[in-house]
């Protein structure tokens, strides 16, 4: 089953021009289903693999997992708004303003320095304004189903 990805919605040209076109990826298919993909051959850790299409999605009132560009993503399956998604060894939210304000006092990051290319990725930048780094907070789940829940 094909996830419907919104192309053209605002919110999610940022996440979708860093994921694809920027990074040549833009021929890959968007919206493809989980199910017959390796985990293992995702351009992503194993272990944020798991964390969003495992954990994270549990959360969710409908499934929202699927591939974009060659990654894992999750999806409101509704509107097509982009949630989540992992690149390389980590994994970025999107969340609600409140939602961000707290993780950021909280101490999440919004600009992550890669040890193994020692890139640097600025979420806000590249994005979007609604976009944290994740770091396995229990707060996560909750805070992706309200944005779950307000992106239908």
């Amino acid at each position: 089953m094909v996830v419907h990805v919104a192309l053209d919605r605002p919110e999610n040209a940022g996440v979708l021009d860093y994921l694809g076109r920027s990074r040549g990826l833009g021929d890959l298919p968007v919206g493809q289903s989980p199910d017959a993909v390796d985990r293992w051959h995702l351009g992503t850790h194993p272990r944020i693999v798991e964390r969003l299409w495992d954990s994270l999605d549990a959360a969710l009132p409908v499934s929202g997992r699927c591939v974009i560009f060659g990654g894992p993503a999750l999806v409101q399956p509704v509107s097509g708004v982009v949630l989540a998604v992992g690149i390389g060894t980590q994994y970025a939210l999107r969340l609600l303003p409140a939602d961000l304000e707290e993780a950021i006092a909280g101490g999440f990051e919004v600009v992550h320095t890669f040890q193994t290319s020692g890139g640097t990725l600025d979420l806000r930048e590249r994005l979007g304004p609604d976009w944290v780094f994740g770091r396995y907070d229990d707060h996560e789940a909750t805070w992706l189903a309200a944005t779950y829940e307000a992106s239908v």
